[in-house]
């Protein structure tokens, strides 16, 4: 399991459960010192002992949320990165009546107006949730506002300037930006990752999700054999030289399905960056995705049009893989 990623949800449940308007508090100690409580929830005067699990329910953990929770005085709520089944939910329901589930189905269908919260969930998941469908459950949040936070992200890239005194500010936006039109592909979503006893530094590591169908994502997971991606962010003045190019080439290694790095540069690239990506395809089987800025927010202009912001990524790799000389 993997534990960030598990934290990460819980800390996403525990937003969840704010913006419909609970007070939260996480990580509770219990007065027997054993144990704790993932979160408690209250609201209208009922309060919730809320149990996460990161992993598919068992019959051992819905007994002692229950038991928790009935020597806490509260109400046991058991919340799953996973779905029920609609016979076991019933077995459930009926052998402990004062439990209330929420599985990924009602956490999706809470989250769908909330672009933010929508994307923090996904991008804790450690599966493609193509082919799950959302139920209206117990959490719900009432939101009469627009959501327009893929166009305050924009804004606020264009607005931020080139350079070293904004470069942690635009790695930022760039992670945020990427969260936003990748968090149903990867998983993962580590930020400024060491490698190789801490000679080199990367921008962000990402997985691909198990069960992903889409081309671009499958071409790299298939034909690369990169199960990870390394993403870098250059918020130079100036554009990239083959300098960078090399560096990055540093932080991929097939052994460690780990083939694939996206550049994204503020401005651009000069022609010597080109041909060295050119040279780390065809010489090392690496592949190096040059993107700027504006390939970044014109992906997030696909998204609002609802568009795939992958087949961006895949028009990119086939007009490499064309030029590509021997």
């Amino acid at each position: 399991m993997d534990i960030k990623n598990c934290y990460a949800f819980e800390n996403s449940v525990a937003k969840i459960f704010i913006e419909a308007g609970y007070t939260v508090k996480q990580g509770v100690q219990l007065e027997n010192k054993i144990g704790d409580i993932d979160i408690i929830a209250e609201k209208d005067k009922r309060k919730f002992c809320v149990e996460v699990k990161y992993s598919r329910i068992t019959e051992k953990a819905i007994q002692q949320i229950c038991d928790t929770a009935e020597s806490n005085e509260m109400i046991p709520l058991l919340v799953t990165a996973y779905t029920i089944e609609e016979k076991r939910k019933e077995y459930y329901q009926k052998s402990y009546a004062n439990l209330i589930f929420i599985d990924i189905t009602n956490l999706l269908f809470a989250v769908q107006n909330n672009a933010e919260l929508r994307n923090e969930l996904i991008a804790s998941l450690p599966y493609a949730i193509d082919d799950i469908k959302p139920q209206k459950g117990f959490i719900q949040i009432d939101s009469l506002r627009h959501d327009d936070y893929t166009n305050s992200l924009i804004k606020e890239m264009e607005w931020c300037e080139a350079g070293k005194s904004l470069a942690r500010t635009y790695e930022v936006l760039c992670v945020k930006l990427l969260e936003n039109i990748f968090s149903e592909d990867l998983a993962l979503w580590r930020e400024q990752q060491k490698s190789n006893k801490d000679l080199y530094r990367f921008d962000l590591l990402c997985r691909i999700k198990d069960g992903n169908q889409k081309t671009f994502w499958s071409i790299i997971e298939r034909y690369f054999n990169s199960k990870y991606v390394v993403f870098e962010f250059k918020n130079y003045s100036d554009p990239i030289t083959q300098k960078e190019i090399y560096t990055t080439e540093k932080y991929l290694y097939s052994k460690a399905l780990r083939s694939v790095g996206i550049l994204i540069s503020a401005h651009g690239y000069d022609e010597n960056a080109f041909w060295a990506a050119k040279g780390c395809l065809r010489e090392n089987g690496k592949l190096i995705v040059l993107l700027e800025t504006k390939d970044l927010i014109e992906m997030n202009k696909m998204k609002i049009d609802q568009e795939d912001p992958s087949n961006y990524l895949l028009d990119k790799l086939d007009e490499l893989l064309m030029e590509l000389e021997k």
